[in-house]
């Protein structure tokens, strides 16, 4: 059995966040999705978040592999576009 697991997104009701985020986010913490609220867009190549999402025995996938699941569905796999798009757009608007 498979579950769930957002690599592009850190998700407000997951058990890694944290209350005072809401006024001292990390620095991989972007905007949140205005289409997901709740759902915040992450700078995914930041170590820190690579940290939160696995290769720890805090992690979340080793909470999810403990808890007996075989894999994941990973979401959020095309996070890329979002900062790609911003990047395009700061682009055009700059003389």
């Amino acid at each position: 059995m498979i579950v769930y697991m957002s690599i592009g997104e850190a998700e407000n009701y997951r058990y890694y966040w944290q209350s005072e985020w809401a006024t001292d986010p990390p620095s991989w913490l972007a905007e949140e999705n205005p289409d997901w609220p709740g759902n915040y867009k992450v700078r995914y190549w930041q170590t820190s978040w690579q940290d939160t999402i696995y290769g720890n025995d805090n992690s979340y996938l080793k909470k999810i592999l403990d808890a007996g699941f075989d894999g994941v569905y990973l979401d959020i796999i095309d996070a890329y576009e979002y900062f790609e798009d911003l990047s395009s757009l700061k682009m055009n608007i700059l003389p």
